[in-house]
C-alpha cells in the first residue's frame, strides 16, 4: 500500500470522492478507505484540509454549497478575500442589504431563503464575515449542559461573537406584525448569552413577502485562484482513483504519465495551473442538460479519453465546469468503452450513474459496480 499522492506507504486515512460539505450520498457515499491504502494522514488531513477549507470559504462553489448549509452546519463563514459577495435585497434600503441570503433548492432551482440570523463582520480579517442562523445559536445553547463536548462547542461560539466586537454584529430576525419585536428583542437576548455587550445603534423594518424575497440578488465576482484549481484536480483525481480501485485496476494509479497532477495537488509551483485545468465554461456536461437547456443543480463528474490523453471534466451544483488533464492515455485506455460518470445530488442524496444503460432506484451493490475504468458514459464531452 502507497499513497497515491505523495507515495507514503504509512499512516493512511480515509478520503471521500464528493467532499462532505457537498453533501453525503445514499446507499453508498463513495470513498476511499484506510484499509484501501491510497491516501495518507498527511495529504488527507494536512494539504487537502487545508485546500477544502480554502475553497469551501472563498470560492463560487464552496460559498453557493454553504449557502445550501448541507451539512446542517453551525455556521457560514466567508473569507471575503478572492470572492467579492454582494447583496441586493430590494428592500428600499442598503441596511437590509446585509442580510444574508441563505439558499434552497426548489424543483430542480436554488432560491433565496432568508433566516433570522446573526451575522458577525471581521472574520478572517476585515472583508470577511460570519453568519449564525438563530436557530442554530438557540440550539447550541440549549443542548450546552448535555455534555462536555456540546458545552465546548458553546464556549468556541461564545469566544468567537465576544472577539468580534459589539460593534460588528448585526441582528436580522422576521414577525408577521411590524410592531411586534418580540423575536428581535428575543434574539439580543441570545446573544447576550453569549457573553456579548450588544448597544443597539440602528433599528430599521420593512415589510417582505415571498415575491419580495424572490427579487433578492446575489452578486459574486470572483477569480478561479490556483488553490481553488489544485481544490477541483483532486476531486477529479480521488474520482478517477475510485473508479480504478473498484475496477481492481489502482496499481496503475501509481504510473508515471499520473505524476504532473501529483505534483500539482501537492503544491508545486512548477506546473502551471492551465497545464491541469485546460478548460473552464458554462457548458454543460450531460447531453440531458444540452437538450434541456437546464442545468443540473447538483454535481457531475465524468473522465474520458480524448486525443491520446485522460480528462476529467467536473462541476459542482450546475456552476462553472472544469475541464482537468489527468494525464496521457496509455494503450489500455484507447479502448472504446473507457470513461465513467456520475450525477450527485446533494438534497436528496442520491447517486445516478451516466452508463449508457442507466437505472433508477439502484442498489448499494449497482451502485459501486457502476464505478470502474471501461464504464463509457452516454453523453458528448468534447
Amino acid at each position: 500500500m502507497k499513497c497515491i499522492y505523495c507515495g507514503s506507504e504509512k499512516n493512511f486515512n480515509k478520503e471521500h470522492v464528493i467532499p462532505q460539505f457537498l453533501g453525503s450520498f445514499t446507499p453508498i457515499n463513495p470513498t476511499i478507505q484506510v484499509s484501501d491504502g491510497l491516501v495518507c494522514r498527511q495529504c488527507n488531513s494536512v494539504i487537502f484540509s487545508a485546500l477544502e477549507t480554502e475553497f469551501t470559504e472563498d470560492s463560487w462553489e464552496g460559498i453557493t454549497g454553504q449557502m445550501l448549509n448541507l451539512t446542517g452546519s453551525n455556521s457560514v463563514r466567508i473569507r471575503g478575500m478572492n470572492v467579492q459577495m454582494e447583496c441586493l435585497s430590494g428592500l428600499g434600503d442598503n441596511f437590509f442589504n446585509e442580510i444574508f441570503p441563505f439558499l434552497k433548492e426548489e424543483d430542480g432551482r436554488l432560491v433565496v431563503d432568508v433566516k433570522p440570523q446573526v451575522k458577525v463582520r471581521n472574520y478572517a480579517g476585515q472583508t470577511g464575515c460570519q453568519i449564525f442562523s438563530l436557530e442554530a445559536l438557540e440550539k447550541i445553547r440549549a443542548e450546552s449542559t448535555q455534555s462536555k463536548t456540546k458545552l465546548d462547542a458553546f464556549n468556541r461560539v461564545k469566544k468567537r461573537l465576544k472577539m468580534s466586537g459589539k460593534n460588528n454584529i448585526a441582528v436580522f430576525t422576521r414577525s408577521n406584525d411590524p410592531h411586534d419585536d418580540s423575536q428581535l428583542n428575543g434574539a439580543i437576548d441570545l446573544v447576550r448569552a453569549y457573553g456579548v455587550t450588544y448597544n443597539e445603534r440602528e433599528r430599521k423594518s420593512a415589510p417582505i413577502s415571498q415575491d419580495d424575497i424572490k427579487r433578492f440578488v446575489v452578486k459574486m465576482q470572483y477569480t478561479i485562484t490556483r488553490n481553488v484549481c489544485r481544490f477541483i484536480a483532486k476531486v477529479a483525481f480521488n474520482y478517477f482513483a475510485y473508479s480504478a480501485l473498484q475496477g481492481k485496476k489502482q496499481s496503475m494509479l501509481y504510473q508515471h504519465p499520473f505524476d504532473k497532477i501529483r505534483r500539482f495537488i501537492l503544491g508545486d509551483e512548477g506546473v502551471r495551473m492551465k497545464e491541469i485545468i485546460v478548460e473552464t465554461s458554462d457548458d454543460p456536461i450531460t447531453y440531458h442538460e444540452k437538450e434541456s437547456g437546464h442545468r443540473y443543480v447538483g454535481h457531475v463528474i465524468v473522465f474520458f479519453q480524448e486525443n491520446g490523453f485522460i480528462f476529467s471534466k467536473l462541476t459542482f451544483l450546475g456552476r462553472k465546469v472544469y475541464k482537468v488533464l489527468l494525464g496521457k492515455a496509455k494503450r489500455d485506455f484507447l479502448d472504446n468503452n473507457f470513461g465513467c460518470g456520475h450525477l450527485f445530488f446533494p438534497f436528496n442524496h442520491s447517486i445516478h450513474n451516466l452508463t449508457q444503460q442507466p437505472k433508477e432506484n439502484s442498489t448499494a451493490e449497482e451502485i459501486k459496480e457502476s464505478f470502474g475504468l471501461f464504464r463509457r458514459v452516454d453523453l458528448s464531452v468534447k
